[in-house]
């Protein structure tokens, strides 16, 4: 797996700092809430950012999650989001803090935001790991993010390429020959 890895890009532990910071953030924001927050983890990408996150808040947090696809198989372009997994649980009139891994095209956070946002939130926000600039659009929009990158495929910290790489401890970025 290693010998796939052309560069790392974000180190475990400068991940661990902008995670914690993240969470401050966070809490700040919602600190006032007395029913807390309700987080809503994009699977699967997000699983090791909402994991590590919610371990640094110290205020009332209930779990749920969405399941979006927008990369099938070997490929690194996006087909499009579908939703193939619907939350379970009832947003309405709660903080609701949406969390993805990336936002690249912004197809996935709008169409995740605009499921939440159909059942009533108190508040809706949306928190990513990483943010390709240059790529998202104005509209999507982000209230919390952990480090903009530049326009290269990621994996590792939950990012995968074919199922693959997710439990890399870096996001890091794959040599070409591995995916073209």
């Amino acid at each position: 797996m290693q010998a796939d890895i052309d560069r790392i890009l974000i180190p475990s532990g400068q991940i661990a700092a902008r995670v914690k910071q993240l969470a401050h953030d966070i809490t700040q924001t919602y600190a006032d809430s007395e029913q807390g927050l309700m987080i809503v983890c994009v699977l699967s990408g997000s699983i090791v950012f909402v994991a590590d996150l919610i371990r640094h808040l110290p205020i009332k947090t209930k779990i749920g999650s969405i399941a979006v696809s927008s990369y099938k198989g070997k490929t690194t372009r996006s087909l499009g989001p579908a939703l193939i997994g619907r939350l379970e649980a009832d947003v309405a009139g709660r903080n609701v803090l949406l969390v993805d891994d990336i936002i690249d095209t912004g197809q996935t956070l709008r169409l995740a935001q605009n499921e939440l946002a159909a059942q009533g939130p108190a508040s809706l926000r949306t928190c990513v790991l990483l943010r390709k600039p240059h790529r998202a659009p104005r509209d999507v929009r982000v209230d919390f993010v952990g480090f903009d990158v530049e326009d290269v495929f990621v994996v590792g910290y939950g990012l995968d390429y074919d199922g693959d790489y997710r439990n890399l401890p870096d996001v890091a970025v794959l040599k070409p020959h591995v995916y073209d």
